[in-house]
């Protein structure tokens, strides 16, 4: 027998498209070598007076505000039936589109300039933006596809209209129509896509979770070779950070001449862009560096991350001081994932903390790692995004191991980083939500003692940059030059602490 109520809830579904939520349907097409991308995008309508459909000001991941409205051109709205809607731009990424209460569907319209066109154009980094050259392209899609903020959280769906031949990659799922299907906006932002017609790909699986390397740019051997190195990548970074928080993961790899070496993080996936160049082999810490990296951030930026993270607006400027959490604790443990993956050794290890600097004088500039982290969102220019890689990937791993070491000094070598990671993975990325704001320095201290916080108000919150040599013997270590050696006889608290820092189970 039918209930009544179900039957009624059934009709209504039945007779109302909005409460039975349609999902927005968008279609991408381009040319090869074209200069502009092509957006369709189709919403139910739902009885509003108009519809705001935004671009976003900046992508997670690259923190600065990017603007990405400026590109948008000859854009256009119709309903279902072809009668155009008055659209009005308030801003570079804001269209108003107006008279649409009747309208059953509505139908906007638009082209795009390829944004990209090197490692660094239009005061864009290459990952974060979108490109179209002869034999290959890819989006970041924040960079392209604009939205409706109302409708975030909903489902969509992307039909790729590809040129003859070509192939596209990217972490999302496609249904038997071959559309690419999102839960949401922010998971479809968060999974950027890789076209050509040579797409290379390669299969493996760590603790039962698929993975898959897709390059443009290289021969079948070299895929293998990229997935075998992706794959003891993946498997150091397991046993990290005690499993894996996902079903499958995408690896995003374009080789090409226009390309310098960069990589942007999401959630179930990575894109980076290498120099055609570029050598693959174990030695290379330049690519497995940035691989390393970009896993890494799985974990520490995608997971683990102040609540304005968490839930982005992408309609205002990001502004947190906790942009050393992602970028500097991932640098710092992207090398370890190298050491334990076999890519590197544990004095050469400690050695990289020590090097020199190669960035110029004056680059770092003045103010805290926090005051750098808040600054993010204000770069303007390549100085501003040297300033910023300064602070982040050469000074920043050097802090990390001083904390690592400090809080190792006061804890007798029990406690690290990475047990400030668990921590903050099991009680905040776990319970999916972000820390506050204002909140690093207490759990610092709920996890090493009091004397974090001086670390904390000195290092990071304070203009002081620590000189990691002169925390080598907390592991029974000195520096000699630019090389580490161990001291004889090193105590037995020393070599616990040592036994510590260099298993990947994070206990001696």
């Amino acid at each position: 027998m039918l209930h009544p109520i179900r039957c009624l809830v059934a009709l209504i579904l039945l007779v109302s498209p909005a409460l039975a939520g349609q999902q927005a349907d968008y279609t991408l097409a381009f040319e090869p070598g074209g200069k502009r991308w092509t957006v369709e995008a189709r919403f139910d309508g739902r009885g509003e007076e108009h519809l705001d459909f935004h671009f976003a000001l900046w992508t997670p991941g690259a923190y600065h505000t990017a603007d990405y409205g400026r590109f948008v051109k000859e854009f256009t709205a119709s309903d279902s039936h072809g009668a155009e809607l008055a659209v009005e731009r308030l801003a570079n990424g804001h269209f108003a589109v107006r008279g649409t209460a009747a309208a059953e569907e509505v139908v906007i319209r638009y082209q795009a300039d390829s944004s990209s066109s090197s490692i660094f154009s239009n005061q864009l980094i290459d990952v974060e933006s979108n490109r179209i050259a002869r034999d290959y392209a890819y989006v970041n899609p924040v960079s392209l596809f604009g939205f409706l903020p109302a409708r975030a959280a909903e489902p969509l769906r992307l039909t790729v209209r590809l040129p003859k031949g070509w192939k596209a990659a990217t972490a999302l799922e496609s249904d038997d129509a071959g559309r690419f299907l999102a839960p949401s906006y922010l998971r479809f932002e968060d999974s950027p896509f890789l076209f050509s017609p040579k797409l290379e790909a390669a299969d493996f699986t760590v603790a039962g979770k698929a993975h898959r390397v897709s390059v443009h740019g290289r021969k079948a051997a070299d895929v293998r070779a990229i997935a075998a190195g992706c794959e003891r990548i993946v498997t150091a970074g397991a046993k990290l950070m005690k499993g894996l928080p996902y079903e499958s993961y995408h690896f995003l790899f374009g080789f090409a001449d226009e390309a310098g070496g960069s990589g942007l993080e999401h959630s179930f996936s990575t894109l980076i862009l290498m120099n055609s160049g570029t050598r693959i082999t174990a030695g290379e810490h330049s690519f497995w560096g940035i691989v390393a990296h970009e896993y890494f951030h799985l974990w520490c930026a995608e997971r683990i991350h102040v609540e304005t993270i968490r839930k982005p607006d992408l309609l205002a400027p990001l502004r947190t001081g906790t942009i050393w959490v992602n970028e500097g604790i991932t640098e710092y443990f992207c090398r370890h994932i190298l050491l334990h993956a076999g890519f590197t050794e544990p004095e050469e290890l400690l050695a990289s903390y020590l090097a020199p600097d190669v960035f110029p004088p004056g680059v770092l500039g003045a103010g805290s790692w926090t005051d750098v982290s808040r600054a993010a969102a204000d770069w303007n220019g390549m100085s501003d995004v040297m300033a910023f890689a300064a602070r982040m990937y050469a000074v920043g791993p050097r802090t990390i191991f001083a904390l690592d070491m400090s809080m190792r000094r006061a804890t007798g070598g029990a406690r690290g980083v990475l047990d400030l990671l668990h921590h903050l993975d099991a009680d905040y990325a776990q319970k999916d939500r972000g820390f506050g704001e204002d909140e690093l320095d207490d759990i610092l201290v709920a996890v090493a003692g009091p004397t974090a916080r001086e670390f904390f108000e000195r290092y990071i919150d304070g203009e002081e940059i620590p000189e990691p040599a002169q925390f080598l013997d907390v592991i029974g270590y000195r520096a000699e030059g630019s090389d580490v050696a161990e001291l004889e006889p090193a105590s037995e608290e020393q070599l616990r602490a040592r036994r510590d820092y260099f298993s990947i189970t994070g206990t001696p």
